[in-house]
């Protein structure tokens, strides 16, 4: 539509409304009412919607002066560049339309979890020729079976539940600020954007949020962290036991994640772990009690094979004590400076032996030989040449191994828990983005495990077993 007006007239209509606007008579709520001055095209309303576990609905209205032919919602996660997508909105044909569509998570799309963000906008078009699309709208996806709550520092901001939790949720915090400030100098990093931890009061209310996992892993094993680099969120059981670590630990993965940029899915698993626990405030020793007992057994990896862990839990147990090692002795011995050279390097190079090369001078080989000499092993060959050796060689056969047994899931913390909670699904379901304990993308079948699963793996038994067995060693 095109208004003309005379000059006087004009001027008037002008008071007018400005009149009306100091008395506090005028008020447009956002987002309600959009115009598209020469087009014809008006969108009345538009929202989104959490619809947890399930995803996010977009809803729209929008009129023309000719029949409305297409509408489409585009959708990218907050800050990321470049990768932004759309999705058709089912409508009945007409000059006066409304429609919604469903961003699927878990079952039928693509997981993500609560605390992402998205910004969203929608585009119209008539028969007419028309096309007119809104302002980008923000939407925090949220887990919509509690009422929550906020406290934030700085651009870390943690959501919690119920009576009474502020404290916990602020101990969350500090977990994750301890984190930034330790790593961030490390990582040659200064994060410009947010940052979210979703803090669950019990296991059981988090396990719903979770990606899809088997029925036999749900019943061995419990997560008690895992976080989404994609999405800068983390989720966390914040009433566990050990929650200082698993923050630190698990918010040190999203901090990896933004010094690699977009080689962040080539990230050995050796490297990412071993930063993970090199931030991690509140560490046990279970971690080097398993690098012993892999040492004992003989059950060591060649530091390139270990691009993921995977294996029995005890492999996968004795793989983190070990990258663990390695990262202090990279950070011991050379400064954070090379740590920060190294960031840059798989960033240039995309491959992690040039960036070894570049920053150390030496490949996975050279530095998997220095941490051996370094804790009294003998080096191991070339890949080649042990490659060789592994297919014509029987391994040999390690002495008897105790078990580490994982503790059956212990019953939910007492915590202050909202009214609004109601009976949590099993799963969330579906596909995972990158995270401790999750496949990241261009990995897939990646076999990483969550901090609260290891701490589960490295059960109590199985450590007592191992050093009662090493008092017993002969001389």
């Amino acid at each position: 539509m095109a208004y003309t007006l005379s000059q006087g007239g004009g001027l008037r209509l002008f008071v007018l409304l400005l009149a009306l606007a100091l008395v506090g008579g005028l008020f447009v709520p956002a987002a309600a009412v959009t115009r598209a001055d020469g087009d014809g095209i008006e969108v009345v309303a538009m929202s989104a919607q959490s619809q947890f576990p399930d995803g996010i609905k977009f809803s729209v209205t929008a009129r023309s002066s000719e029949d409305i032919g297409e509408v489409r919602v585009f959708l990218k996660k907050t800050g990321q560049t470049g990768r932004s997508t759309y999705r058709s909105v089912e409508f009945a044909p007409g000059r006066v339309v409304t429609g919604e569509s469903l961003l699927r998570s878990g079952s039928g799309g693509e997981y993500f979890p609560p605390g992402t963000t998205i910004d969203y906008a929608f585009e119209i078009r008539d028969k007419g020729g028309a096309v007119f699309r809104t302002q980008d709208q923000h939407f925090v996806y949220s887990d919509s079976r509690f009422d929550w709550l906020s406290l934030s520092s700085g651009l870390i901001t943690v959501y919690y539940y119920g009576a009474y939790v502020e404290e916990r949720a602020r101990t969350v915090l500090e977990a994750a600020e301890a984190a930034m400030t330790r790593m961030a100098p490390v990582l040659g990093i200064q994060p410009t954007e947010p940052l979210r931890i979703v803090s669950y009061n019990n296991y059981r209310h988090m396990s719903a949020a979770l990606p899809f996992r088997s029925q036999a892993v749900r019943e061995q094993l419990q997560t008690q962290g895992m976080a989404f680099s994609d999405e800068r969120v983390l989720l966390v059981h914040g009433f566990d036991a050990t929650v200082k670590g698993t923050v630190s630990h698990e918010f040190t993965h999203l901090l990896v994640a933004e010094a690699a940029g977009r080689a962040g899915s080539l990230v050995p698993a050796w490297l990412n772990e071993g930063l993970a626990e090199y931030g991690n405030i509140d560490p046990t020793d279970d971690y080097d009690a398993a690098l012993r007992y892999g040492i004992f057994t003989r059950r060591l990896k060649p530091l390139w094979y270990l691009e993921t862990f995977g294996g029995t839990p005890n492999d996968i147990i004795i793989a983190y004590g070990q990258a663990r090692s390695v990262v202090q002795l990279l950070i011991g011995r050379y400064g954070p400076e090379k740590m920060t050279g190294l960031m840059l390097a798989l960033q240039q190079t995309r491959d992690i032996d040039q960036a070894l090369q570049q920053t150390y001078g030496f490949d996975q080989h050279g530095l998997d030989t220095e941490w051996r000499i370094a804790i009294g092993l003998d080096p191991l060959p070339p890949p080649a040449q042990l490659e060789r050796q592994l297919q014509t060689q029987q391994p040999p056969t390690p002495p008897p191994a105790p078990i580490f047994i994982p503790t059956p899931a212990p019953a939910d913390t007492p915590a202050p828990e909202s009214s609004h909670a109601g009976s949590a699904p099993d799963a969330a379901g579906g596909k995972s983005s990158p995270g401790c304990g999750a496949p990241s993308q261009g990995q897939s079948g990646r076999a990483a495990v969550g901090l609260g699963t290891l701490l589960l793996l490295a059960a109590p038994l199985g450590l007592l077993s191992f050093r009662a067995f090493r008092r017993r060693r002969p001389g």
